[in-house]
């Protein structure tokens, strides 16, 4: 198997955790299991795993469209390039997670990225004459919930990335990766 193949294989691991996840929360849910029944290490397993599963509805989609930027952005890119990319990706699903949020309170979510871009343009002074009732404390609300949000993606996405690289390291040693073509070159108009 060549190592870009490797990699873009790899991207589908967070949807069999969800599907697996998902079968778990089912099942637990179907038999009625009572997570305050289950304690220590049990409760917080199973816990985690249905919270994974159930906030798979928000991270689902973003997450999709970036495994389909990533394949449109990788073609003709070297192993290494798309390895970068594949190691960044948490990050950018991360800074995605503003969507969400920004659709959770919209109001807030406007003011408080009209008044970063008015601070990164050091137009403070017009801040009173464009939001009258605007309220700095009600907007970064909003902004620690995408913080929040954003770090849950960045924590979990690189545990994602560890187990890639621990198996990527495996299958290394062994000699099991194909060598690669040339496949960033570009060809000359000459020839």
């Amino acid at each position: 198997m060549k190592r870009k193949t490797f990699y873009y294989i790899s991207l589908s691991l967070p949807y069999l955790a969800l599907l697996l996840g998902g079968a778990l929360t089912y099942f637990a849910y179907a038999n009625g299991v009572d997570l305050s029944v289950l304690g220590g290490s049990k409760g917080i397993l199973l816990g985690s795993v249905m919270f994974f599963s159930v906030s798979g509805i928000v991270w689902g989609p973003l997450y999709t469209w970036m495994v389909v930027a990533m394949l449109f952005w990788g073609r003709g890119k070297h192993a290494d390039e798309i390895r970068s990319m594949y190691l960044l990706s948490p990050v950018l699903l991360g800074c995605a997670m503003g969507l969400p949020a920004l659709f959770v309170d919209i109001r807030n979510s406007t003011e408080l990225l009209l008044w970063g871009f008015l601070r990164i343009a050091n137009l403070d002074f017009i801040v009173p004459a464009l939001l009258e009732n605007y309220s700095l404390e009600e907007s970064l609300g909003i902004g620690l919930i995408w913080a929040f949000m954003a770090a849950l993606c960045v924590v979990i996405g690189y545990v994602f990335v560890g187990i890639v690289l621990l198996i990527e390291r495996a299958v290394k040693r062994r000699g099991l990766f194909k060598e690669e073509e040339d496949a960033g070159k570009k060809p000359s108009l000459l020839s």
